[in-house]
């Protein structure tokens, strides 16, 4: 039997669940038709079942929980906060290819078993990829001050904290009270670079909800707890308060010890990694959301890659032998950004020259698919048609416009210049029959049957 790991990211609001649920259906409810295989598309998938052991366990990936409430509430399945996996075994036949207009068995085998597990790592987690890489705390305070200071809607924060952090005799309570409220706003804003992550998702698994927002700074532990609470330090600030420095020091090491070494320890075993942006949520959000997206999705690289940020070895190895990076959502977008494939170019642009300056003996490719695609032509060539979220309490199908897709990311842009509306999904009635897709089956073919060349 073939064994293959793969773990699954989202970098926040990236369809993760549905991306997950999606997959998990085609293959128990195979269609060679709608979900091709292989790059002749007639391998097939059969005896698809969850594995006893993966049942069994508490953090299991409640696959058909997911897809019975979207068959029969027509509703999309709420983000995983938690880490989550899911063990399944299925078979799989053998590609047939084309070899002179006769067909060839290649191996000789019809059939393989195949037994895959997944890891669903939330998105919120990735965000401490920094702390994975550093094993010092000095050089991780370097990092995050260095990113806040080259990024001009940081500035006013970054020179605010700097202010408070350089008072005399700093104590821990003061120094954490500001990184925290420095937090709350980059929550309020949109920016997902919050780290350490607990502070947003806690050990638990639980998010920081709107109500809460107002008193995290005083209730919300920045650390495992509330007496190992860590925030970064500017290099001057830790000169002049060594005492301060070796006590946060000290809970920084714990934390990357018990919650982020581990984490990133069983992500590096996977065999694949994907990982799911959310292209339209960038736009609509601004150019802080896709700066933060892209510092986090180069720690990530780095990390992966074993090096520190200056050059030094990291003590985090990897088994990864793929990534697959995933643009989300193509079904929001126009057709005609969608034939000319706008989703993955502008994905591309994001981390193409990184990854594979960084990581240049790792199988790569980038992708766009919609997990479940619920939107249809308008009349016009920018509009589209299906049953939007929003300020439609009788859920009627109705045509609306959208922003067309740039060629290549702005330098800087108004995130009200774009429309990507929000819509049901196009769920059949039907546990029997999967979700109309494009692109998972792309996605299934590189990360777990290993092709190259359907991208």
């Amino acid at each position: 039997m073939e064994k293959k790991k793969v773990a699954i990211t989202g970098i926040h609001n990236s369809g993760k669940t549905m991306f997950l649920t999606s997959l998990l259906w085609q293959l128990e409810k195979f269609n060679g038709k709608n979900f091709s295989l292989g790059l002749e598309g007639n391998t097939k998938i059969g005896d698809f079942h969850e594995s006893r052991f993966s049942s069994r366990r508490k953090n299991t990936f409640q696959y058909h929980f997911y897809r019975n409430k979207m068959v029969f509430g027509k509703q999309w399945p709420q983000k995983t906060t938690d880490i989550r996996r899911f063990c399944c075994q299925f078979d799989r036949s053998r590609e047939v290819v084309e070899r002179r207009g006769l067909k060839q068995l290649l191996p000789s085998l019809a059939w393989q078993s195949q037994q895959l597990d997944i890891l669903d790592v939330p998105g919120e987690r990735i965000a401490d990829a920094a702390i994975a890489a550093y094993d010092d705390f000095g050089e991780w305070s370097d990092h995050m001050f260095l990113y806040f200071s080259k990024n001009s809607q940081y500035k006013e924060t970054e020179s605010w904290l700097q202010r408070v952090l350089e008072v005399e005799n700093l104590d821990i309570d003061t120094a954490v009270w500001a990184y925290r409220k420095m937090l709350m706003s980059f929550i309020r804003d949109y920016k997902p670079l919050i780290s350490p992550s607990v502070f947003f998702l806690d050990g638990k698994g639980n998010l920081l909800k709107p109500e809460q927002l107002e008193n995290a700074a005083s209730e919300r532990p920045c650390g495992l707890d509330a007496d190992s609470q860590f925030v970064p330090l500017p290099e001057s600030v830790r000169k002049a308060n060594p005492d301060l420095e070796r006590t946060i020091a000290r809970n920084f090491k714990r934390y990357r010890r018990e919650m982020v070494q581990p984490l990133f320890n069983d992500l590096m075993k996977s065999d694949s990694l994907i990982i799911l942006v959310d292209i339209p949520s960038l736009l609509l959000c601004g150019r802080q959301r896709y700066d933060d997206n892209c510092q986090i999705i180069l720690d990530l690289l780095k990390a992966i890659g074993g090096k520190k940020f200056n050059g030094k070895k990291s003590n985090i190895s990897s088994s990864l032998k793929r990534i697959a990076f995933v643009a989300t959502k193509a079904d929001l977008v126009l057709q005609n950004d969608e034939k000319k494939k706008r989703l993955k170019y502008l994905l591309k642009e994001m981390n193409e020259e990184q990854a594979k300056s960084l990581l240049p003996d790792m199988k790569i490719d980038w992708f766009e698919c919609s997990a479940c695609w619920s939107t249809y032509p308008g009349k016009s060539e920018n509009t589209l048609k299906g049953v939007p979220l929003r300020n439609n309490p009788e859920k009627e199908k109705q045509e609306f416009s959208v922003t067309p897709l740039p060629d290549s990311w702005p330098t800087d842009w108004n995130p009200e210049e774009y429309r990507f509306p929000d819509v049901y999904p196009d769920i059949p009635s039907d546990v029997q029959t999967p979700p109309e897709h494009k692109g998972l089956n792309r996605v299934f073919d590189f990360a777990v049957i290993g092709k190259e060349g359907r991208s």
